[in-house]
């Protein structure tokens, strides 16, 4: 049977875009469908976004201490949008140097929802394609828990995209996401409130390590709340009341984020 392509990949995540790139190197017929900006999460919502964070956060510490060096008093006012617009300058660059690196290798990409409707055809709205081989290289999703008001609750990728940096937030979670996100926030010189729901931060990690990082995002203003799960979440006039199983009177704050795990979703595989 004579297919279109030999190989379609539907997803250019970092997995889509190298194995789409290394099949066209060896001259495979080559096709790959995005739906999204090229380069998937890392790229666009994920690693490299947080990266940028961390840098723009890595400032404030030697503001703290310019003063001692000569600098005089220096302010510590964060411009959120102009931080965004740079952000968003460098993820488009690299976004379009993958796509440059597909279009070098020879690899066709289709910027559309692709559909997966049998082993070999693919369809993409107004028209269908075949091809001998589909890689599925859609990612995933990340899920919340089953917790009253959880509708109002943002993840990481969304707290990446917000057009306004939350005065105070509330950070649910233990993980390393959790607490570098936590002191990424509290460097752009917003309030943080990070529940945890063990005794200390990153837990099954090192325990010197971890009275060591908690000790340290606390001198720098990180409330912690251990031994605290999410009872509830309920809106109020401009901000969002969190009830933590630990005290009965509400946290209140703009934002709760949810650095959630990632897992598969079977209906992204044939609706990406």
């Amino acid at each position: 049977m004579s297919y279109d392509y030999d190989l379609f990949v539907i997803g250019a995540g970092p997995g889509g875009v190298a194995a789409a790139e290394r099949a066209a190197k060896y001259g495979a017929r080559v096709a790959i469908a995005e739906r999204d900006q090229v380069g998937g999460t890392c790229v666009v919502h994920g690693c490299i976004p947080e990266k940028l964070m961390t840098y723009a956060a890595s400032f404030s510490k030697f503001f703290r201490n310019a003063d001692e060096y000569g600098w005089g008093k220096v302010q510590t006012n964060f411009d959120w949008q102009q931080f965004m617009a740079a952000r968003n300058h460098d993820i488009n660059h690299l976004s379009q140097v993958h796509t440059e690196h597909l279009r070098e290798a020879g690899a066709k990409l289709f910027t559309e929802n692709a559909r997966l409707l049998d082993a070999h055809t693919i369809d993409l709205g107004d028209r269908q394609y075949t091809a001998e081989k589909i890689l599925l290289a859609v990612g995933g999703k990340a899920t919340k828990p089953g917790i009253p008001g959880i509708e109002y609750a943002i993840t990481t990728r969304e707290l990446l995209t917000l057009k306004q940096q939350p005065d105070h937030l509330a950070i649910v979670g233990s993980n390393h996401i959790a607490v570098k996100l936590a002191g990424i926030m509290n460097g752009l010189i917003s309030k943080v409130t990070l529940v945890v729901a063990e005794d200390n931060i990153l837990p099954v990690k090192d325990e010197d390590l971890r009275n060591m990082i908690q000790a340290e995002i606390s001198d720098l203003g990180v409330r912690i709340c251990p031994n605290s799960q999410v009872d509830k979440i309920a809106k109020a006039d401009k901000c969002l009341n969190l009830t933590l199983s630990c005290d009965d009177r509400p946290v209140e704050v703009e934002s709760i984020v949810l650095p959630l795990q990632y897992c598969s979703n079977s209906l992204l595989l044939f609706n990406t």
